[in-house]
């Protein structure tokens, strides 16, 4: 299982930091009681966290998840030789809009929670400045964004964005202040580890702030490098903290601090997905200690399940920089994975356009994170073996309870095709498998396929919504017109259209909506699409008005963006959004078609081309459940609510499950 994959690699007897990465937790149990033995007892305790994300409102699961956290604190430090819990050293984006509400709510929270002898370490985070700044947050909290802290005679520096932009340049303002100080600190004592922490990675260090996935800022990068013993913590990215890429060593030492709210997940070049349904179950920390002779220990929590993961991380010997163990080395050298004896993949389940593929975790020293499966089709016309393309997925090694089977969906099958598909193993740092293991399978036909797919003006099989007698209707050509019904928000009209010849469309006021709940079999079915609406934005229209789709952590989407005068379609592939867009005029009728194929996403406004963007993968939609909706005039969130309005009209709107050919969309457009 997950626990032996990760404890079974260390050669047991003298113990080593500089021979491992990943250091089980019973073994690093074992070193603990024979150090307190010799006297290099904890000498300084803290909870580090990250991304708690208070809204302000007290039934939010955030909120005992918090109080959780610090509760815990006091259960452990009470079990331990060394009994006290020091400091709280939360690393930004205690709010999710700065407001009094919230930052009130987190600070009262906090210090009701917080027992006398334990100090309080905070910065800002980007989302601190979505509806304050730096003079508000510090009258709430009664202490400077960027200042030093003090514990048991060990430094910690807390620093804060001047503006909150999420991009480079939003530390140097507070560099030079940084580097005075550091340096000042660092003559006292080379031999203590020095804290510093801010929002945003430190790019390139930790996973999340380097490569495809780089949410850091480069700011700080110099200033630190100065200073060897120093250990950085960051946040900002929610990525799990028992992925051995959130710890990184090269001239210092740095670690990213995960979340208290929901995770998140690397795309790795828009390859992995990012969000999953679960991911608002999850819940991070570290307890950090320090020993008498100046090592540091991080062992990462999990709320969701009470419980340590199973690894911890450990600086031996802050500034000691040729025995970093957590190096760039590791891309290039760390261990691949290899397949468990017997594994054998199998088909759990298939129908003409999907298949579920499950089997055995493999095994890596560190861990597996995650794998590629390779598919191929057989042509039926002339015997040869094509590419299918890739599908790129999690092991979950993020969660505690990691399952003993990994399994992917194929989600943009042809009927009636046979496949082969070969499955390689990933390890964090993407090294691959040497091996592969291997699979054949066949898909049945679809009974249900539309007869409109090669039709010169195909109707639509999904959402066909137009004004009939006055009414607001949806007449797909399949099953999908009495499951996907419209509710109406609001008061929208239906009026007659001189421009289009007296033909009747519906006016959106800007506070309007009509909202299709979607069911779960219907976004299963919806793996490729074109969208497709024939609108206008009023000349008072403002700001982004949607005008037909379901964007909420994935989904597909016309909208636009009255300011700037622009048609976006919006399609998440993998999780990630691949955004296209065109100029357009306010006051003035449009046909705007998107289409996306699996691998490729291509825009047209009245019949032609006009945007493309390669986007290979799966349609992705809504993770919250209570966001699967369908909007016209506007766009869904979560609890079924509506943003985004439109201020304009619609004359039709429309939904494929496939993507429509250039010569069908100009015949729409005729």
């Amino acid at each position: 299982m997950k626990t032996q994959s990760r404890r079974n690699f260390l050669k047991f007897g003298a113990f080593s930091a500089a021979s491992t990465v990943f250091l089980p937790r019973d073994v690093f149990a074992n070193y603990e009681e024979t150090t307190e033995a010799r006297g290099n007892d904890v000498v300084l305790r803290c909870c580090v966290m990250s991304d708690v994300h208070f809204d302000g409102q007290p039934d939010a699961k955030e909120v005992p998840r918090f109080k959780r956290a610090i509760e815990f604190m006091y259960e452990y430090s009470a079990q331990q030789p060394y009994k006290n819990f020091d400091a709280l050293v939360v690393v930004g984006d205690m709010s999710n809009h700065g407001n009094e509400q919230e930052l009130t709510m987190f600070k009262q929270t906090m210090d009701a929670a917080l027992k006398p002898g334990t100090q309080k370490f905070l910065c800002m985070g980007n989302h601190e400045f979505y509806g304050g700044n730096q003079a508000f947050w510090q009258s709430i909290f009664g202490v400077e964004p960027n200042r030093r802290y003090e514990a048991n005679g060990f430094n910690f520096f807390a620093i804060s964005p001047e503006k909150g932009t999420m991009k480079d340049g939003d530390y140097l303002y507070i560099a030079d202040w940084l580097d005075k100080e550091l340096a000042k600190v660092y003559k006292e004592d080379k031999d203590k580890p020095i804290f510093v922490f801010q929002h945003y990675p430190v790019s390139p260090t930790v996973y999340g702030g380097r490569g495809y996935d780089d949410w850091g800022a480069d700011d700080l990068f110099d200033v630190l490098q100065k200073y060897p013993n120093v250990v950085n913590f960051s946040g900002h990215t929610h990525y799990p903290i028992n992925d051995p890429r959130c710890a990184w060593q090269g001239c210092f030492s740095a670690f990213g601090t995960g979340t208290l709210s929901y995770l998140c997940h690397g795309h790795e070049g828009n390859r992995f997905q990012k969000y999953f349904a679960d991911d608002h179950n999850h819940g991070q920390f570290y307890v950090v200690e320090v020993r008498r002779d100046n090592s540091v220990t991080l062992k990462p929590y999990d709320l969701t399940t009470d419980s340590f993961f199973d690894v911890v991380y450990f600086v031996a010997k802050p500034g000691a920089i040729d025995d970093y163990v957590y190096t760039d080395k590791r891309y290039s050298s760390s261990e691949k994975p290899t397949w468990r004896e017997g594994t054998v993949p199998k088909v759990s389940g298939v129908d003409a356009y999907a298949a579920s593929i499950e089997f055995k975790q493999a095994y890596c020293k560190d861990v597996v994170a995650g794998y590629r499966l390779d598919l191929e089709r057989l042509d039926s016309n002339n015997g040869d073996w094509e590419s299918a393309g890739s599908y790129w997925f999690w092991s979950q090694y993020y969660l505690r309870d990691m399952p003993e089977n990994a399994s992917v969906e194929l989600t943009d099958l042809e009927p009636n095709a046979d496949y082969n598909c070969r499955i390689t193993a990933l390890n964090p740092f993407m090294r691959e498998s040497d091996e592969t293991i291997a699979l054949r399978f066949k898909t049945p036909d679809d009974p249900n396929r539309s007869p409109e797919r090669d039709a010169p003006r195909p109707n639509p099989d999904c959402y066909d919504i137009r004004v009939e007698n006055g009414e607001v209707v949806n007449k797909p050509t399949n099953k999908w017109e009495k499951q996907l019904v419209l509710e109406k928000r609001g008061e929208p009209k239906i009026v007659e259209e001189a421009a289009l010849g007296g033909a009747a469309v519906v006016a959106f006021s800007g506070k309007d909506a009509y909202v299709s709940p979607t069911p779960e079999e219907f976004l299963k079915t919806l793996r490729r699409a074109t969208i497709a609406a024939k609108f206008r934005l009023d000349e008072n229209a403002k700001g982004p008005n949607a005008v037909f789709g379901n964007t909420d952590t994935g989904g597909i989407e016309l909208s636009c963006n009255a300011t700037d005068k622009v048609l976006r379609l919006w399609v998440s592939v993998n999780g990630i959004y691949t955004v296209l867009e065109t100029p357009i005029e306010l006051g003035r009728y449009y046909q705007a078609f998107g289409t996306y194929d699996g691998q490729n996403a291509v825009l047209y406004l009245d019949g032609k081309e006009v945007a493309r963007k390669t986007a290979r993968g799966t349609l992705t939609h809504p993770v919250d459940k209570t966001a699967h909706a369908f909007v016209l005039g506007g766009d869904i969130y979560s609890g079924m609510r509506t943003e985004a309005h439109l201020n304009g009209r619609v004359e039709f709107a429309k939904l494929y499950s496939w993507a429509l050919k250039p010569e069908q969309v100009a015949n729409w457009s005729e």
